[in-house]
């Protein structure tokens, strides 16, 4: 293991991305709309208004502190303020104006009760149709939501496992992401092209515990590389329950590589999980290539060579569906979905620097136009619930765009609908990530 010290500082970590997947607990309340009843109007819905909760970010804490160097997002209740004006300006939801009620998160203040005040507000004291959700983790805290009957957008960058969307459904959705299967299969194909993998490689895969990262591995990631022609495969659990369990566990996926001859490193698990296993490995001078695409935060990678030092980053690849994560500054904002959210945000004098610095604005954005969309489709005439709205959204198809991801396509069934990437590799002469194909569409099973 390295030095405390060295642990210390890598442990660090958890504050700034957990302000990426903020942790919830459970909070089980009861709703009044009966399970699958498309009749019933949803919690909320009034003749003239819906009512919608958002989780905002204190500005002053949303970084996290520790010397990171962090894309500022600007004030986030401005940005849902815009959002909301504009929709009531624009036909409101399908008719019915938007009623919004915002709570401000402060980081620096977690705690497991404070969290579970916020199902409790939402589906209790305020009764909100819906919630947009900062990155919430635990599926107990998502579970609080659906048994109050409360749509979930979520619009944090927490990859979830295509079987917690089937537990949850049809009440939560992410429509700036997708389900971490489809991501899978991009990432091993993109990494199969570019030859990181043979199988003549030793290849480790890092498994968050929980979150329905084993069943990405299962059914995705191990398959795959037996195909190939893998034979060695070492497997090392990434315990995120705690502080202290990041640092700890981490470590042991270092020695345990180290010992096995890892050579490639591929990631299940919280984005931090990469910089946690490089800032560990790289002091004991042990790079393997590793494998990191969006869900592995790689532009706070290349912004931060402390806990992402430049060499343990080199021939780094991967598969990118959302440009604000992925570092990528150019073409700011592209024509259609962006663009139009750009614009909304620029009506109301909210201006952003570069495309990293609207990665939550646009997420925002997407989540209330999901809403704007099915809802439109049901019409003032039409019962508001989750169900009609499951029905709306499954034949939007591609007609719904997303402003923070590169593609997204609306079918029957599916809950996140971000469908394609593109290669992304890390420059090393500059320290960045790029893109390095056309799109490309996640292949299917």
């Amino acid at each position: 293991m390295p030095p405390i010290g060295k642990l210390t500082r890598s442990t660090a970590l958890l504050v700034v991305l957990s302000a990426m997947a903020l942790t919830l607990s459970a909070c089980g309340t009861a709703g009044s709309q009966a399970d699958g009843n498309k009749s019933e109007v949803g919690p909320g819905v009034t003749d003239t208004t819906i009512k919608v909760g958002f989780i905002t970010r204190k500005a002053s804490t949303a970084a996290g502190g520790g010397g990171f160097t962090t894309p500022a997002q600007g004030d986030v209740n401005a940005q849902v303020n815009a959002l909301v004006k504009y929709i009531n300006k624009n036909g409101g939801l399908g008719g019915r104006k938007i009623t919004s009620v915002l709570k401000e998160y402060d980081s620096s203040a977690a705690s497991v009760q404070k969290e579970n005040d916020y199902c409790t507000a939402f589906t209790q004291d305020e009764k909100v149709f819906a919630v947009v959700l900062l990155g919430q983790r635990e599926l107990s805290s998502k579970t609080c939501y659906k048994d109050a009957k409360t749509l979930m957008l979520d619009a944090g960058a927490v990859a979830q496992s295509t079987t917690v969307y089937d537990s949850l459904k049809p009440f939560y959705w992410t429509p700036s992401f997708p389900a971490l299967e489809p991501y899978s299969r991009g990432l091993m194909k993109d990494l199969k092209d570019e030859g990181f993998i043979k199988a003549s490689n030793k290849v480790g895969v890092v498994i968050e515990t929980g979150g329905g990262y084993q069943s990405a591995y299962d059914t995705v990631i191990k398959p795959t590389l037996e195909a190939d022609g893998v034979k060695s495969i070492t497997t090392a659990a990434f315990d995120a329950s705690s502080s202290s369990t990041l640092g700890t566990t981490a470590g042991a996926a270092v020695n345990n590589f180290k010992a096995a001859g890892v050579d490639r490193v591929i990631f299940l698990a919280r984005g931090d999980a990469v910089g946690f296993f490089t800032s560990i490995g790289a002091p004991q001078l042990y790079k393997p290539r590793l494998a990191i695409g969006t869900y592995e935060a790689p532009q706070f990678a290349g912004d931060n060579p402390a806990y992402y030092p430049a060499e343990a980053l080199e021939g780094a690849v991967g598969v990118g569906f959302l440009p604000a994560i992925d570092g990528i500054k150019s073409g700011f904002p592209r024509p259609g979905a962006e663009k139009k959210c750009f614009d909304i945000y620029k009506g109301a004098d909210i201006s952003f620097e570069t495309r990293s610095n609207a990665r939550t604005a646009m997420t925002f954005c997407d989540a209330v136009m999901f809403l704007k969309a099915t809802i439109d489709k049901i019409g003032l005439e039409g019962v508001v619930n989750v169900y009609n709205i499951e029905e709306a959204a499954g034949g939007l198809g591609k007609t719904l765009q997303s402003a923070a991801s590169l593609q997204a396509d609306y079918q029957p069934g599916v809950y996140a609908p971000i469908n394609a990437g593109r290669l992304l590799k890390y420059n090393t002469a500059d320290g960045k990530f790029e893109y390095a194909s056309s799109l490309e569409l996640f292949p299917t099973p």
